[in-house]
């Protein structure tokens, strides 16, 4: 009971101090930029970013005094800690909840009192304030022996550090609450244990309030689930950087794979629907995002993982049997309804948000609703069919390279080169590799072909400059 009352009173005198400074402002920048805003002045996106400029600028420089201060203080707290632990068995429990919720309000009070008068000691006060309910969590089963669900803790110290995540003035708070939040979303679906025990290497068989897989789903898993989806993908939207908000989306596409791959309802065994929800949520990751206009930096994840996924069909031809396996009639839904808003996504996103050039905006929606088609030769009954997808994926890999250079040369994006290069030279060496690799059986071989790497290596080299230089000559 004393804890219990203990807790409500932390947790009230710290709302107070927060809705103090939610209501008043935290400093005349913010209240400021909020009038320009309101005014019409500046937009949204421009408060915020200098916002956070001014968040990177302000620097604390402490003195001799200050740093022999800091010093004091790590000998004190160290001496205190070394007390606690050699008298920790005879410390009640009631002293243990009733310090560290002291310490949690301090340091709560702290981050708020510094967060415009000392911007670097306030960020650290507030990630000690973000990761200490969980040690809290911990200590409190500890004291009294709890044990059971091993993903409740998470869930509450997620619930507990959201209302930190959004009334903090710098976005690294809300990028860790989301972060944690997507490991705990992975790790409780699919793995059935706590993220310590991951990290540790131990597996326990028991599920917690997230698992959907196996014999121990239930309803209230796929509903909480839902939820915390939702959260991470609101959250990313609203807090974080411009040039992170649409991560989530990523987030929900591996999410989405691993649903029809492990063991849930919507498992799908065979190998040829795997391949094909692989390239349609690939795919449709691409065009969400292309569709949202996001900047090259958030699409490069999913173009990664897009190209990934056509290069490992390029091994198709190894292949010595059709693939086989079992459906579920969810799953294959499921499958079926991405990989038709894959390529109906594709082909009608505007045209601007491929290139702007007309031509080859329509030359990128062929290259994305390709591998699709390909993919669906792997639902044959026939072995021969994936020889050729695989022949066919090499070939429009490197169409896919040679376009992402002549398209940067034309749009004088040099990135677009250096990627094509790169996506080239990974093709070109795995097959040479692949073809030729048996025949490697002595010195000789190695040196003819450490020789032929090098010549492909200084011609693509020469390739890139040559259109880097028409590029700066266009822009001349």
């Amino acid at each position: 009971m004393l804890e219990l009352l203990l807790a409500i009173l932390a947790v009230g005198f710290v709302a107070q101090n927060i809705m103090r400074r939610w209501k008043s402002g935290v400093s005349e920048l913010p209240r400021a930029l909020a009038g320009a805003e309101a005014a019409g002045i500046i937009t949204k996106a421009q408060r915020e970013q200098i916002l956070a400029h001014a968040g990177q600028d302000r620097r604390v420089h402490p003195d001799a005094a200050a740093w022999l201060g800091l010093i004091a203080g790590l000998f004190v707290v160290a001496g205190a800690s070394l007390l606690i632990a050699t008298n920790w068995e005879s410390i009640g429990p009631g002293t243990r909840i009733a310090a560290f919720l002291v310490l949690l309000v301090a340091i709560g009070d702290a981050a708020i009192r510094f967060s415009e008068r000392a911007v670097g000691l306030s960020l650290l006060l507030e990630m000690l304030w973000f990761f200490l309910p969980l040690l809290g969590i911990g200590l409190y089963a500890q004291t009294f022996q709890l044990s059971g669900d091993p993903i409740r803790p998470w869930l509450v110290w997620i619930a507990l550090t959201a209302a930190l995540a959004w009334t903090s003035v710098r976005p690294v708070v809300a990028m860790v609450h989301t972060a944690v939040m997507v490991i705990v979303l992975f790790v409780g679906n699919f793995v059935l244990t706590d993220p310590v025990s991951v990290v540790m290497g131990s597996r326990s068989a028991s599920a917690g309030l997230l698992a959907i897989t196996g014999d121990l789903q239930s309803p209230a898993a796929w509903i909480l689930t839902a939820l915390v989806l939702g959260a991470i993908a609101l959250q990313s939207m609203r807090l974080l950087p411009q040039s992170h908000r649409h991560h989530f989306v990523g987030v929900w596409a591996f999410w989405l794979f691993g649903v029809l791959v492990t063991s849930t309802p919507l498992q799908i065994h065979h190998t040829g629907w795997i391949v094909l929800a692989a390239v349609a949520i690939a795919t449709s990751w691409v065009v969400v995002l292309a569709a949202f206009d996001t900047s090259l930096e958030e699409r490069a994840t999913s173009m990664v993982v897009w190209l990934g996924v056509l290069y490992a069909m390029t091994f198709a031809w190894h292949l010595d049997r059709p693939a086989s396996g079992e459906v579920s009639a969810p799953g294959l839904a499921i499958v079926a309804l991405v990989a038709l808003g894959a390529i109906g996504g594709a082909i009608a996103l505007p045209a601007r948000r491929l290139s702007p050039i007309a031509n080859w905006a329509r030359a990128g929606k062929v290259l994305l609703v390709a591998p699709l088609v390909l993919a669906l030769f792997f639902l044959a009954n026939d072995v021969r069919f994936l020889w050729a997808v695989g022949i066919a994926m090499n070939g429009l890999l490197m169409l896919v390279a040679v376009a992402l250079m002549w398209h940067g040369s034309l749009v004088h994006d040099l990135r677009h080169i250096n990627a094509g290069v790169l996506v080239l030279i990974v093709v070109l060496v795995t097959r040479f590799l692949d073809v030729f690799g048996s025949m490697i059986q002595s010195g000789v071989g190695f040196i003819v072909a450490g020789l032929l790497l090098a010549g492909l290596s200084w011609a693509l080299e020469r390739m890139r400059r040559r259109l880097i230089g028409a590029q700066k000559e266009a822009v001349a």
